[in-house]
């Protein structure tokens, strides 16, 4: 009798954890999730991510059905079709928005992510790509966006948007360079400068950062390996994210170790599974700067030209 009640005390115990275990996991919602199902959704999803005070600020504003209530558009739009719009719960893309039938996409790429206790920093920036290779374009836009806990849920408390135009830039008086960022918004650009195929090429500093996303992504997608410290691995780690199977993170150029004048090298990834890397680029002509960066994302810069002077003492890279 005593072991048969022991049997059934166990059990019950065992079903009141696999429940407390279950609520648990329904109930965590990462900021990135927040942002995603916002987003995503339709208008319950985006007004259950706005603050407290904004619900209640909505709320009495649609009780007057002669206000107009701000946020009204972007709240009732969806922004679900699979066909042009894709959102990502890993990696360093969030938010990608296709055109298929010029192989073009915008990317809202996530460059940082600051958790402070009940609040959260997310750092996005807008490129855009063509056949699976990044386009430069005339204007960098960025933002920032403030999240708070509020009853359980992340809430999007603030937005702060910065736009560069590098005015002492004199490539942005050239067609070439706005030809790729206008004809993705549906404007047309007689641009006779360079032909067709010539697609610019990513800096230095934007492709040490990019290969620190592919090890990223190479890491979570093979556990028992981690990080690798061959270049041709990363190239074709994003393929596959379209349909058509043409996005990848990188151009090929990069499986042999050199691009854009730049001999890239990983190192630190030798172990197994490898939790660290190391990546330098230094300019093949001797003359230049150097960059780097690592498994942190610390982006670092030498004067030099020498990937050793960046991983001990070079200066933070501005983006």
């Amino acid at each position: 009798m005593f072991e048969r009640g022991f049997r059934i005390i166990f059990i019950l115990l065992l079903l009141a954890g696999i429940c407390r275990g279950e609520e648990r996991t329904n109930a965590v919602q990462s900021p990135r999730q927040a942002i995603i199902e916002m987003f995503s959704g339709g208008e319950a999803q985006f007004r259950k991510h706005l603050t407290v005070e904004m619900q209640a600020k909505l709320q009495e504003m649609m009780k007057d059905a002669s206000s107009a209530v701000p946020l009204q558009a972007l709240a009732t739009s969806k922004t679900s079709d699979p066909d042009h719009f894709q959102a990502f719960d890993l990696g360093p893309i969030l938010f990608s928005f296709n055109n298929p039938e010029q192989h073009e996409r915008y990317e809202v790429q996530l460059d940082s992510d600051e958790p402070r206790g009940d609040e959260e920093l997310m750092g996005l920036s807008l490129h855009l790509m063509r056949n699976g290779i990044e386009q430069e374009i005339p204007v960098a836009m960025r933002f920032l966006l403030n999240l708070k806990r509020q009853e359980g849920t992340w809430r999007l408390n603030a937005i702060t948007l910065s736009a560069t135009l590098p005015l002492g830039d004199p490539r942005i008086l050239d067609k070439s360079m706005w030809n790729a960022f206008l004809t993705a918004n549906g404007s047309k650009v007689d641009s006779p400068l360079a032909p067709a195929d010539d697609r610019p090429k990513m800096t230095a500093l934007r492709a040490v950062r990019m290969i620190a996303m592919a090890e990223d992504i190479y890491a979570q997608n093979h556990p028992g390996i981690g990080y690798t410290c061959r270049m041709s691995d990363l190239v074709n780690v994003g393929k596959g994210l379209d349909e058509d199977g043409v996005y990848r993170f990188m151009d090929a150029e990069f499986a042999g170790g050199i691009y854009n004048g730049y001999r890239f090298t990983l190192t630190g990834c030798d172990r197994k599974p490898a939790r660290a890397f190391r990546i330098v680029a230094e300019p093949v002509a001797g003359k230049g700067r150097a960059y780097c960066s690592d498994n942190t994302k610390n982006l670092r810069v030498s004067d030099d030209g020498r990937g050793v002077t960046c991983l001990i003492a070079g200066k933070v890279a501005r983006r």
